[in-house]
């Protein structure tokens, strides 16, 4: 069992567009404290501003899940996440970080 914490990008209506960094940890309390910590200095990657419309409309948000490790074809383990387990999303709103867990 491992979590899996990551930062997102997100344009518009669009959820997810782009992955802008993630890591495993061994718990929640590590994974929600790398998301804590890394979320309010994570920038745009440089393509967004080179959209026609630069940053507007996109936004960076944070997101933990559980999941394991699975050994791939080539022997390799790769993170899994787990279909049924819980996922926590985290936004910066005004330099505060929330977080909201979301359904199943």
């Amino acid at each position: 069992m491992a979590w899996q914490a990551a930062i997102g990008l997100g344009i518009g209506d669009d959820d997810t567009v782009d992955g802008v960094a993630e890591t495993e940890h061994v718990d929640l309390v590590a994974a929600r404290a790398w998301v804590e910590r890394v979320l309010p200095v994570a920038e745009f990657p440089v393509w967004v501003h080179g959209r026609p419309h630069g940053t507007a409309g996109a936004f960076l948000y944070g997101t933990v899940g559980r999941g394991w490790y699975a050994r791939q074809d080539d022997g390799s383990l790769e993170f899994e996440p787990d279909p049924d387990g819980p996922v926590w999303d985290a936004d910066l709103i005004d330099g505060t970080l929330r977080w909201r867990k979301k359904s199943s």
